[in-house]
């Protein structure tokens, strides 16, 4: 008995819901389908613009070409020191490589001094305009400038050169060339006989 009551009230509801639906029409509702949209970048916009592009690619010509100003006369001093720095890394022994170093080099900062145009001792341009010393450092700071500086620097770290060993003239001036090998650690005996010598004294 109870189910029939059960069954009677489900077939009610059925029949109340089927007129209702048809009651308005017999309508059909879906969800909406979700949208897509192209993912947006998210990464921020200076990566990777010119100024980073701009920069690494004066690093990379500093470190594989030889650009410089297109100066005749001064890239005739920039290879040439660049060359006996070379040689002397390689040979710090060797009297005609020192020779030629101390000799390029010399070249190397009388020209840095006349680009500069200043009077007086090297140690005591105190009345050198800026722009001077702006001129000069633009100068010397080229791609091939770079090439110098590094061979330099790393010739120095062979010793065997003094301060004393260049002109009065321009024995301030060439330390800032040269590098630490210079002006904090010279020696007079180059690096290959000073650890020989060390090597005796050890035995």
């Amino acid at each position: 008995m109870i189910r029939f009551i059960v069954y009677t009230c489900m077939a009610f509801a059925t029949a109340f819901v089927g007129v209702s639906w048809a009651a308005r029409g017999f309508p059909m509702q879906f969800s909406s389908p979700v949208s897509v949209a192209p993912l947006q970048p998210t990464v921020a916009s200076t990566f990777g613009d010119q100024t980073a592009r701009d920069h690494e690619r004066k690093a990379w010509e500093a470190e594989h070409t030889a650009q410089s100003d297109k100066n005749p006369k001064l890239d005739k001093i920039r290879l040439e020191t660049l060359q006996a720095a070379n040689a002397y890394a390689m040979s710090p022994c060797d009297s005609t490589m020192k020779s030629n170093l101390i000799e390029a080099l010399t070249a190397y900062t009388r020209a840095w001094q006349e680009k500069l145009s200043c009077s007086g001792p090297p140690n005591m341009r105190i009345g050198c305009p800026d722009k001077n010393f702006k001129d000069a450092a633009d100068t010397f700071t080229t791609p091939l400038d770079v090439r110098v500086k590094d061979a330099l620097h790393a010739a120095f770290d062979q010793r065997g050169i003094v301060k004393a060993d260049f002109p009065a003239n321009v024995r301030f001036d060439v330390q800032m060339f040269a590098g630490p090998g210079l002006w904090s650690d010279e020696s007079p005996l180059c690096l290959p006989r000073m650890r020989a010598a060390a090597g005796n004294r050890d035995r």
